[in-house]
């Protein structure tokens, strides 16, 4: 078997070496075509085909080639750039030798002059040879280096002493996976210089439709070890924002990893991380309590605080929530006591209590546009607070035990009820209540002994002129208002 794939792998470098690329466009890519499908379904075929040196030659004098006659704006060589790039991608997967012969040909920078060449170009992010090209090479970089040390501090030395105007990472637009992997990125100034690059230029470049440059930064941030995470966000933070909680920089991270998390499998993420989110969130708890409790949404015009102040600050709250709201949900039994354990639950209920106070309803019977505007800019808190409650006590007698020590059962009672400043808060009250209740009769009890104080009034039954009254027997009844006839 061995002896019949040795002389197929010679066969197709024959095959390589009597077709003329240039003039026979579509024959050259065919026959690349099939080395990259077997070189990506067989480790063997890569070994031995690897092993020929013809077969290096080849290919490499083959792509200098077709790299000039790009320059010169020769484009029909595209297509066999691209499966150049694809074919040398699935050679030196997983195969240490491979890898070393490649090096030796130096196509960590032929594939490094493909992707400058495809980035200059104008339309670099809307014409898809071109995105094909870049995402191939990138997976090719990435492939060289996965699994060999030495060729990973080759490279990596070498992109970390470039300067400025030679260092291909440092375009915002370029995503290399094989670098983000490296704990040195977060702690050289050169890794620190790339990262916060393309942190600052990454809510803009979601907002540009027209490429897909967010896509990359996007991929080459959030497709890092999970493990770096907390790394990552704490460099982030530099000595002069020590007085803050939060930088601009670590709210754009957070809002890659809720991208990350919701897009995937969220399983995936370390207890380390998850740790990490937990204690960012018990930092910022308090001051958010704080803040809520010096807000006076009516006289806006004369508050002591200003909302751009905190505005970091809610923001990154909404996105932890969030992540703990998918983290929650996902069914994996480690990660969920990890938040247990961590506090999650007395956090969310002493934010939701504060919250309860300083953020009434908002119905569309409201009359305010001041109260509207005040409360909106706090939005999807007390939703998403429900939400975690509601997850983490599914199945899990600890966590409803916990919430009714807290109190948390009345202010998730209190929740259910429609409120357009939190989308759906009654849906996941009623949902929450459901997973708190459910086997556990300490909390059914509770409910149970419940007994009406007083009714609240609807907005809307109110605008028309009736009240809800508590009769004598418990139960609700409607009156007329005298002041509305």
């Amino acid at each position: 078997i061995k002896l019949m794939e040795f002389e197929h792998t010679s066969q197709l470098i024959r095959q390589l070496e009597t077709i003329d690329p240039l003039k026979n466009v579509d024959n050259f890519v065919h026959l690349l075509k099939q080395i990259t499908t077997e070189a990506q379904d067989s480790s063997k075929f890569r070994e031995i085909l690897g092993q020929n040196p013809k077969f290096w030659v080849i290919i490499t004098k083959t792509c200098l080639l077709a790299i000039e006659k790009l320059i010169v704006g020769e484009i029909i060589v595209i297509p066999i750039i691209l499966w150049l790039v694809r074919a040398f991608r699935n050679i030196v997967a997983t195969v240490t030798e491979n890898q070393n012969k490649a090096l030796e040909q130096e196509w960590n920078k032929i594939i490094e002059n493909i992707l400058w060449y495809c980035l200059s170009q104008p339309d670099s992010g809307d014409d898809i040879q071109y995105v094909t090209i870049i995402r191939s090479g990138i997976q090719a970089l990435s492939n060289l280096i996965t699994g060999n040390t030495s060729i990973q501090e080759f490279i990596w030395s070498d992109f970390m002493s470039r300067n400025e105007s030679n260092n291909l990472l440092r375009d915002t637009r370029y995503s290399v996976d094989i670098c983000l992997i490296r704990k040195s990125l977060v702690t050289s100034g050169s890794g620190m210089c790339i990262l916060q690059r393309l942190l600052d230029r990454a809510e803009t470049l979601l907002e540009d439709e027209s490429t897909q440059n967010f896509e990359l930064t996007y991929e080459s941030v959030v497709y890092s070890e999970s493990d770096l995470f907390p790394l990552l966000f704490d460099s982030l933070n530099p000595p002069s924002s020590l007085g803050q909680s939060l930088a601009r920089r670590q709210i754009t991270l957070l809002k890659l990893l809720d991208s990350k998390l919701f897009s995937s499998d969220s399983a995936n993420i370390s207890l380390y991380s998850c740790t990490r989110l937990l204690q960012i969130f018990d930092t910022i708890c308090p001051q958010v309590i704080f803040s809520m409790q010096q807000v006076n949404i009516v006289d806006r015009e004369n508050q002591p605080q200003e909302i751009e102040d905190t505005s970091i600050l809610y923001t990154g709250l909404v996105l932890l929530l969030q992540c703990f709201g998918k983290l929650s949900q996902d069914g994996n039994d480690k990660i969920r006591e990890c938040l247990f354990k961590g506090g999650i639950i007395a956090s969310s209920i002493s934010l939701l209590a504060q919250a309860d106070k300083t953020f009434p309803r908002v119905t569309k019977a409201t009359s305010s546009p001041s109260l509207q505007q005040g409360i909106s800019e706090f939005a999807y808190i007390k939703r998403d607070i429900i939400r975690v409650i509601g997850n983490m006590a599914y199945d899990n007698c600890s966590v409803q035990d916990e919430v009714r020590r807290l109190g948390g059962i009345l202010l998730v009672l209190n929740q259910c009820n429609i409120d357009n400043n939190n989308p759906y808060i009654r849906e996941h009250a009623i949902f929450a209540l459901r997973n708190l209740l459910i086997n556990n009769s300490g909390n059914q009890k509770l409910v149970k002994e419940l007994e009406p104080i007083a009714p609240v009034q609807n907005d809307v039954l109110s605008e028309i002129g009736i009240r809800t009254e508590l009769g004598n027997n418990g139960k609700i009844k409607l009156t007329t208002d005298s002041n509305k006839t």
